[in-house]
């Protein structure tokens, strides 16, 4: 199995603000593949840090950029949105994450992605449920899927990324079959469309995922080694995976167990 390339997010500078150069620079000696960074209004309104970020990521094969907010027409209509489209066209390589919002019509959301999309800007839609029970998330993950179905039949491509621990989440009321069972068919899914998967992944000692019970990927309640069986078996393309931790010991072993059942399964 290939190595994916693996990064982490800002979340790891939390005692630092979410400070994205010291994330940088941590990533940059941890020798990190790739990098996310959250934007949030007060970043973009600074253009020394944002100047900084663009001057010091040479060394990483994709940095993607975290937009507050949901795919929603609130978001489309911000003075944010605006923000974050100059800054995307200033960098070499715009694409940015944006969470799913279940509330929306599917109709509007295909046109809100076309409205969006731009000849070079790549637009990330990660799974994200606000809704509770075992039936609001059936149809949040079917509606997901759809985007990408009916987006690509109106020729706006957009890109997805999967949050693997939300689907583990007790609010969803999934059984562990039922998430892995969602898991696995969104693999497929991408999969028999060649499209390719970003991941999002941490770990936690039960599934009301607390952040004072994040432990390794691996080691925690989260069913990683079926999932990366799953994933040796049938290849999906996956384009990378970021760990969004809010320490800096965490990414280091889980980069060491995702390497480790990668190679032994």
């Amino acid at each position: 199995m290939p190595t994916i390339p693996t990064g982490v997010a800002n979340s790891i500078s939390v005692n630092f603000e979410y400070d994205p150069l010291d994330t940088i620079q941590f990533a940059q000696q941890s020798n990190f593949d790739i990098l996310q960074v959250y934007l949030n209004e007060t970043l973009l309104d600074n253009p020394e840090v944002l100047k900084n970020i663009e001057t010091n990521n040479s060394n990483f094969k994709h940095i993607y950029y975290h937009a507050e907010g949901f795919l929603n027409q609130e978001f489309s209509a911000s003075d944010y949105r605006k923000k974050l489209y100059s800054f995307l066209d200033k960098t070499d390589d715009p694409k940015y994450i944006i969470h799913f919002d279940e509330r929306e019509n599917i109709d509007k959301l295909i046109r809100l992605v076309d409205a969006l999309s731009t000849e070079n800007t790549k637009i990330y839609v990660e799974n994200y449920f606000l809704a509770e029970g075992k039936e609001a998330a059936e149809k949040n993950l079917k509606k997901f899927l759809a985007l990408f179905t009916l987006s690509t039949n109106f020729g706006t491509t957009i890109y997805p990324v999967l949050d693997i621990p939300r689907l583990f989440h007790k609010q969803l009321a999934f059984t562990e079959s039922e998430s892995l069972e969602w898991c696995y068919q969104i693999f497929n899914f991408f999969s028999n469309r060649n499209i390719s998967l970003l991941l999002h992944l941490v770990d936690y000692v039960s599934n009301t995922q607390s952040r004072s019970e994040f432990v390794a990927v691996g080691e925690g309640c989260i069913p990683y080694e079926k999932i990366f069986n799953f994933i040796v078996k049938t290849r999906p393309k996956i384009s990378g995976i970021i760990l969004e931790f809010e320490d800096k010991i965490n990414p280091l072993t889980s980069r060491d167990n995702i390497e480790e059942l990668l190679g032994n399964i």
